[in-house]
């Protein structure tokens, strides 16, 4: 194998890639990355065996002599050394030659040999048995990424499906959704407004690490990405890229249902100003003995933020617009705070079945994201 690639492409293409490459594997060659050199595209590919991404630069996408293929081959170069050398190699044109398990990379006045192994073993991204799902915009997934991730559990809860997110096609919207057992984040396109391919339902849980690097790497143009599916996986494929994933097995509570609450009390308030006073009480809480706890007296057009801790006290009163019952409740915090920060709207949706029940947090003048955060119970002498 023999090629030639400017230095600025291939850094673009390792920082797409080389994410994907295991910190630790019982497979050396896992540690690096798969070099592909075919007559019109060089391929970049790397894989945990969970998740993994394709990536090719197409001659036809580049300038004229960025990429030239000499000799086509492959072979699988770890990353360690390789892409931070690289990083700091001379600006222009890198050219790589394979010979005897080992590669030569030079620019300018500069070169290096590396081991490097053969490529033979290195698992496929791309499944030909999956089967094409939905086709969507990058730029809206990533949002629905955006609005949904921060509400998934760690890795160290005893249900494994938590630490993933639902993707769900029901009744014409595609829906994902977000838990960990003491919210929800759940957001929602109608796919009248969104059109998708016509095609049948799907409930897939995928690793919140997966659509994390998705939101990495996805743009922020109306670009579109096609989903195909299988048994017990997934892949995006973009027009350069492929992005594969395994399926976590389990269920998820019904959403729809939880998240449906018969409000007593209805507030509607300035988002930034309620963010902003439950971040100042967050400061007073995490320095007590009551870890993140805040607490919300609602009345009559008035909503109070409260701190209350053996360091001190704090209390904002914020003007609202307030429907039903008065109310009591407390919160985490830091909770509170990932939905709202959620929001793009001006004004936020605050509405509480009461004292025990959860509150559910949306966006003001947009029917297509709720957030859902459950109580902390307070004690007698907290009221």
């Amino acid at each position: 194998m023999k090629f030639f690639i400017d230095r600025d492409i291939l850094i673009s293409s390792l920082y797409l890639v080389e994410k994907f490459v295991p910190s630790k594997s019982p497979l050396a060659l896992l540690s690096g990355i798969r070099f592909f050199a075919s007559g019109d595209s060089l391929s970049l590919s790397a894989t945990d065996l969970d998740m993994g991404i394709e990536h090719k630069v197409f001659m036809k996408d580049v300038e004229e002599y960025s990429l030239k293929i000499i000799e086509e081959g492959s072979c699988v170069i770890p990353v360690k050394i390789f892409s931070e050398i690289i990083r700091k190699s001379p600006s222009g044109e890198v050219s790589f030659s394979v010979s005897d398990s080992h590669v030569e990379i030079s620019a300018k006045n500069f070169k290096m040999n590396l081991p490097c192994y053969d490529a033979q073993d290195f698992p496929e991204i791309t499944r030909e048995e999956l089967l094409p799902t939905m086709n969507f915009s990058q730029k809206l997934f990533k949002n629905m990424i955006k609005q949904t991730a921060y509400a998934r559990a760690d890795e160290s809860t005893s249900r494994p499906q938590f630490t993933g997110i639902l993707l769900e096609r029901r009744r014409d919207a595609l829906n994902m959704v977000a838990l960990d057992g003491f919210r929800i984040a759940w957001r929602k396109e109608n796919l009248d407004e969104n059109p998708i391919e016509e095609g049948k339902d799907f409930s897939f849980i995928i690793p919140g690490k997966t659509l994390l690097e998705i939101f990495r790497i996805f743009g922020d143009t109306e670009e579109r990405f096609d989903l195909y599916a299988g048994k017990n996986r997934v892949e995006f494929r973009s027009n350069n890229t492929v992005i594969s994933s395994r399926l976590l097995d389990g269920s998820f509570i019904d959403y729809e249902q939880v998240t449906r609450v018969e409000a007593k009390t209805e507030v509607h308030i300035d988002a930034e100003s309620i963010f902003s006073a439950i971040d100042r009480g967050l400061i007073m809480a995490r320095e007590g003995s009551k870890n993140n706890l805040v607490k919300f007296k609602i009345s009559s057009d008035v909503f109070e933020v409260s701190a209350d801790t053996e360091m001190g006290s704090l209390v904002d009163r914020l003007p609202c617009k307030t429907k039903g019952d008065d109310l009591v409740i407390a919160f985490n915090a830091r909770f509170v705070m990932d939905a709202l920060r959620s929001v793009e709207t001006p004004e936020v949706k605050l509405l509480f079945s009461g004292e025990s029940g959860p509150c559910i947090i949306e966006p003001v003048g947009m029917d297509n994201q709720v957030n859902l955060v459950l109580p902390v119970r307070l004690r007698g002498e907290d009221y």
